[in-house]
């Protein structure tokens, strides 16, 4: 409620003032995955003012100093101007709850030392997960066990990766997760190339769709050793593939059982993914290569595992086109 009054105190209008907030109106959006109970420490480097919608014409002086303002008070939000012709940098340093809390916030960008109006908002997600580390070598993969903790209630879960090609999860649909019970989720590695990154599990509720567990899994992944190498040229351009064969020798005196993969499955397919054969024998790989509409070379790696899913030679094929 707010009053007028004249110089003796006497009201001449009362006024009821109904203030309704509304939404903020979003100019990017930022979302980071971080290992729980950790700081994440960012730094975001600020567009030219110019570019940004609303900003002042023609300023005596040059440049506006900008100034940045965060929603969240325990967040650390700082800019500072590091003279004319410089960019600009907005440093932030946010403190991750635990697994899986997600953490919402703004990020206010101003061009006046009143902060009156700001001329962009960022909306922030910080994901907190729980971290695993995973070192491993191309086609073989670790085979993991990850625990869950059921809560007071029990609830049909389901689990899902970034990276359903090279992450396999057992149980690989709904199950139920007892009340405050114990059970593990099994889940299988299976990267196709060399190299560091992350891939991203979370398990959800599937009839309330809320998020019970979250992982990010930080991947190490060595080259396997290659123990034969091919060359072969394929025609570019047609429209049909190409059928080609190699040789394998079991070097065990006993019969076994191999199972082929590839780390190029959109390039090469096998007549047979699985084969087995006798102590010392010979065995005749059949391969299917997808056509390819332009030139060019690839390698492609052909991993024979055993039953167990270990990996027992490599062979590189390197395919010009």
């Amino acid at each position: 409620q707010v009053s007028f009054q004249v110089s003796g105190g006497k009201p001449i209008a009362l006024l009821r003032v109904k203030v309704e907030p509304q939404p903020h109106v979003v100019d990017q959006t930022f979302r980071f995955y971080h290992p729980e109970l950790t700081f994440l420490k960012k730094t975001i480097r600020l567009p030219p003012w110019h570019t940004l919608p609303g900003a002042p014409v023609g300023m005596p002086g040059g440049e506006p100093e900008m100034f940045v303002r965060c929603s969240d008070p325990d967040i650390i939000c700082e800019t500072k101007n590091m003279g004319p012709g410089e960019p600009q940098d907005v440093f932030l340093k946010v403190a991750g709850g635990p697994s899986p809390q997600i953490k919402k916030f703004f990020v206010a960008i101003y061009t006046d030392a009143w902060l009156a109006a700001p001329v962009q908002i960022w909306q922030f997600y910080l994901h907190s997960l729980q971290r695993l580390d995973v070192s491993c070598v191309a086609g073989q993969p670790p085979r993991l066990s990850l625990l869950l903790r059921g809560t007071p209630a029990p609830r049909r879960v389901r689990a899902f990766t970034s990276h359903p090609q090279e992450l396999e999860v057992d149980p690989d649909g709904a199950f139920l997760l007892p009340a405050n019970g114990i059970q593990d989720l099994y889940i299988g590695v299976r990267p196709r190339r060399a190299g560091s990154r992350f891939i991203y599990l979370n398990l959800v509720d599937v009839e309330s769709h809320q998020l019970v567990s979250s992982w990010l899994l930080c991947l190490s992944c060595r080259q396997p050793l290659v123990s034969k190498a091919f060359e072969i040229s394929l025609p570019a351009g047609g429209g049909r593939g190409c059928n080609k064969r190699i040789t394998y020798t079991n070097p065990y005196p006993s019969p076994r059982l191999y199972f082929l993969c590839t780390n190029r499955p959109d390039l090469l397919q096998f007549k047979e993914d699985s084969f087995q054969v006798a102590g010392g024998e010979m065995y005749t790989i059949g391969l299917r290569f997808a056509p390819s509409q332009g030139t060019g070379e690839e390698e492609i790696l052909i991993h024979i595992n055993d039953h167990e899913d270990k990996n027992e030679e490599t062979f590189c094929v390197k395919v010009l086109y």
